[in-house]
């Protein structure tokens, strides 16, 4: 993990480098077989993460950045989000992670692929 070892939390509090390290453990010992991840940054109020494996192929990819998010929430003791996603050329996705307070607005990076045609959009909305 790369940055810095703490996370800023609501109360002014910092959680260690050990609550995304715990997250990231049980992220992994659920999906482990279909979902491969990598924390690039911990730093602040925000955690950036890479997303790789068999997920990435599938309908519900967004649904395993929800999990790890959750699993965020979980040891952080305050609610995290995900902020914004985009899928990298190889096929993974860099998403980065906030607490849900500090969520104005969603950004998703969605591709669709049909025959030759591809479709390449960022979209924008209000986080839920």
């Amino acid at each position: 993990m790369g940055g810095q070892a703490e996370s800023l939390l609501k109360d002014g509090r910092y959680a260690s480098v050990d609550c995304v390290g715990e997250a990231l453990s049980k992220f992994k010992a659920v999906f482990g077989a279909e979902a491969e991840v990598e924390v690039i940054e911990a730093a602040g109020d925000r955690v950036a993460a890479r997303f790789g494996g068999n997920m990435c192929y599938t309908c519900g990819t967004y649904d395993y950045f929800e999990d790890f998010a959750y699993f965020l929430s979980d040891c952080a003791g305050e609610d995290w989000g995900v902020e914004s996603y985009s899928q990298n050329p190889d096929g993974t996705y860099t998403v980065v992670f906030r607490p849900r307070r500090l969520i104005g607005k969603r950004v998703r990076h969605v591709v669709i692929r049909i025959g030759d045609e591809v479709l390449d959009r960022v979209v924008e909305d209000a986080a839920s």
